[in-house]
């Protein structure tokens, strides 16, 4: 996978890391252009505009120029330069998943697309891989900014913020025309990791008042490469599954200039996905499937109008609104040979029959939302303040489902009934999930504005209910129930101006996670193994308290920042086995009965360090460095979620801020694993690594830009951590090295703009 590019950015690359901070104890001749650089803005830290380097949070920005430069297949690339994200790739069929960040992921990181909350994550589990419906980010070349913001972050987005906040952002007209009235752009990319081919072109135009913008990228690639070398139909394969995947992705946009003070943007996005692949390495757990193939079918669509006035007097100064409908649908097919199996087709037990199975699983969403936010700054007496306020509201709708139709070819028997269970089937029942959100903060600007201090606070309310669902009924045994709660999320921040070049911040945030539709609603029964899932409508919401400190030095050739912070997560939820018969709430007739429950108690502590170094005109050294030490306190277990310490570092060579030339050398490595959970299996713990990789730019006249990338340039063989433990490789499993990352590839890209 193509490497990000951090030291593809200017000297502001770390300027856009307000990490946490210590300063850096060096000094350089200044270079003004780069020292304007620093003044980069951000927007999620605050939910207003403000400086990267004087907010009290840990957040970093990948620009469309590094993005460009990196050319990222995923998201393990995208944010593959940055030690304390993790996105671990399901390497048998689904490719990466969800967004890690310092050890928690899934449903508890909130990623956001122009300000539109992405379709859950959902991964059903279980040995036949089918049921799993990623996320799946917007088009690479459709974006302008990606915004990373660490740590909880209830105060100002609500539920799913625990971890942190992902935030995209994609191109206006403005991006394409380059101060004209009109402006076109295409490019061309093929990249060795997944021998993948991208194609995408854009047109913008318009006039001072209304502009416009069309965006159109295709790609095709085959399956991700490693380093394995058996290529055997067994359990022992190495080699990749073999694949297929193509995409298409459009994004049109107006934005029209009511006033010189009021603006209307109009945005419409589609992206679908699909892929075929044959399951050549097979699963130790299905003894009695030879053989299997499947198709996975993704499509997302976003339509969204925002408003901003920006009033010149009055009582307030800026004033924005949004209303937004998004609507995700994932479809996933899995054809499977069973030999030797017996009459009912299973994959565990022998016998004289051989069975074609076919497995169906889809999982949709439909958001409606609508959000309202007012910024007002004023002065009382010596104190400067910036009042915040606002409300969110979003209505969700999900749906999931399973089918099976299974043919003995054996008997001739054909059948919708599989282990005991009859099909189709809901393990939850399709509902709404209604959240309004109401947040406010002051920042209070005091000592001439040297002391900022800044305290927030946001109620949210969730409301969960299903519809009479009779296929849900027939699986679960039980009758589907609703939930309703509300909660208070504080935040109290402080950032101190030490001197021009240095300041020092900490903040105490509190964060929680209402619990979703399959943790309050799920349920199955499989008679045939004798075990089910039960609903639980007592669920408490997870909670958060995260202390955070650190240090910043920003000067005109050196930005350094060191972080220290402490997570301590309580009411985490977990699928837990029922003590039965005794528990009430296990299901009859079953020996095992699995219910999510409010269980641990988890802290996740740790520190980082970011820092980058203009050490002359055209050279630009940076790194990061970032650990984490996770427990589950409930067992006083490792938690496997929590990566070891990893590392990045570049040496940069850019003569000027254009499109190039330049060249970067990048390294990133990690500690070997030896902090795992092994309560459940005893993982395969893979060794510790440095990789690099070469990377070249050059700009041909005024309009080509043409980017070359070796990756894993001295071809390392070694396995990240997140792919491992997200898939559940075990110490004794055969054939791992199915699990490595990719060896030497290149990459290629150009984009001509007119």
């Amino acid at each position: 996978m193509t490497r990000s590019l951090l030291g593809a950015r200017s000297c502001a690359a770390v300027r856009a890391t307000p990490v946490a901070a210590v300063c850096a104890m060096l000094s350089a001749p200044l270079w003004a252009g780069e020292a304007r650089e620093l003044a980069e803005v951000v927007v999620t830290a605050t939910r207003t505009e403000e400086r990267a380097d004087a907010v009290a949070s840990t957040i970093t920005v990948e620009d469309a120029r590094r993005i460009r430069q990196a050319m990222p297949v995923d998201e393990t690339g995208l944010f593959a330069d940055e030690p304390d994200i993790d996105v671990p790739r399901d390497r048998r069929r689904f490719g990466a998943g969800s967004i890690n960040i310092r050890g928690i992921e899934d449903n508890r990181v909130l990623q956001m697309v122009d300000g539109v909350r992405l379709p859950d994550y959902y991964s059903g589990g279980g040995p036949s891989n089918i049921s799993t419906a990623t996320r799946e980010a917007p088009e690479f070349s459709f974006l302008k900014r990606v915004e990373v913001l660490r740590g909880p972050a209830s105060s100002l987005y609500g539920s799913d913020a625990i971890g942190g906040v992902v935030s995209y952002a994609t191109r206006d007209p403005e991006d394409l025309m380059g101060g004209k009235s009109a402006g076109a752009e295409v490019g061309l990319e093929w990249n060795g990791i997944d021998d993948g081919f991208r194609q995408t072109a854009g047109v913008a135009g318009g006039t001072a008042r209304l502009r416009g913008l069309f965006m159109y990228a295709h790609r095709t690639a085959h399956a991700m490469k490693n380093m394995g070398g058996d290529d055997s139909v067994s359990v022992a394969r190495s080699t990749p599954n073999p694949q297929d995947a193509e995409s298409n992705a459009y994004l049109g946009k107006l934005v029209f200039d009511v006033t010189p003070r009021q603006r209307l943007r109009l945005a419409f996005e589609h992206r679908d996905a699909s892929s075929s692949t044959d399951m050549l390495r097979l699963s130790p757990a299905l003894p009695r499937v030879p053989f299997a193939d499947g198709t996975e079918d993704m499509e997302r669509n976003r339509v969204s109008l925002d408003y901003e006035w920006r009033p010149g007097n009055g009582l307030l100064d800026r004033l924005t609104a949004a209303v937004y409908y998004q609507k995700s649908l994932s479809n996933t097919h899995t054809n499977q040979v069973r030999s030797r199996t017996s009459s009912g087709c299973s994959g565990t037990r022998g016998g004289p029959n051989t069975c074609n199975v076919a497995l169906a699983f889809d999982f949709e969403q439909a958001q409606a939302g609508f959000n309202l936010q007012a910024d007002k700054a004023f002065q009382t007496g010596s104190v400067g303040h910036r009042v915040i306020g606002g409300v969110d509201v979003v209505n969700t709708t999900s749906e999931e489902g399973r089918d099976v139709t299974t043919f003995n070819t054996t008997t001739g028997a054909v059948s919708k009934s599989l282990a005991g269970e009859n099909f189709p089937l809901h393990d939850f029942p399709k509902g709404e999930t209604r959240q309004v959100g109401v947040f406010v903060q002051d920042e209070l600007r005091l000592l001439d504005g040297r002391f900022t201090l800044t305290p927030g606070l946001r109620y949210d309310h969730y409301s969960l209910g299903p519809e009479n669902d009779p296929l849900y009924s027939n699986a679960a045994g039980q009758t589907a129930v609703s939930k309703r709660d509300g909660n208070l999320s504080p935040k109290l921040s402080a950032l101190w101006q030490a001197t021009e070049h240095v300041n020092l911040w900490a903040q105490y945030v509190f964060g929680y996670r209402a619990p979703n539709y399959r943790e309050i609603n799920g349920g199955f029964r499989n008679p045939v193994q004798g075990y089910g899932a039960a609903p639980n409508a007592d669920l408490d919401p997870e909670k958060s308290r995260s202390f955070e400190v650190g240090v910043r030095y920003t000067g005109q050739t050196v930005q350094s920042s060191v972080a220290i912070f402490d997570n301590r997560y309580t009411d985490f939820i977990e699928q837990a086995r029922l003590n039965c018969p005794s528990d009430p709430s296990c299901l009859a007739g079953l020996r095992g009965t699995y219910q999510y429950r409010n269980l641990s108690k988890v802290r996740i502590y740790g520190a980082e360090w970011r820092g980058s170094w203009q050490l002359a005109p055209a050279w630009r050294v940076d790194g990061a460095v970032a650990y984490a030490h996770g427990t589950n306190e409930q067992n006083d277990q490792p938690l496997n979620s929590v990566s070891p310490l990893r590392a990045s570092a570049g040496l940069t060579w850019e003569p000027a801020r254009a499109d190039g030339p330049g060249a970067a050398l990048r390294w990133r490595g990690a500690r070997a694993v030896t902090r795992t959970d092994d309560t459940r299996i005893t993982y395969f713990r893979p060794g510790g690594y440095g990789v690099v990789d070469l990377q070249a730019w050059w700009r041909f006249g005024k309009r080509a830009t043409l980017t070359l990338a070796v990756n894993n340039l001295f071809d390392k063989k070694y396995w990240l951590w997140g792919d491992v433990r997200k898939t559940g490789v075990s110490a004794t499993e055969a054939g791992v090295d199915f699990y490595t990352q990719p060896g030497r590839t290149v990459s290629a890209g150009v984009t001509v703009a007119f």
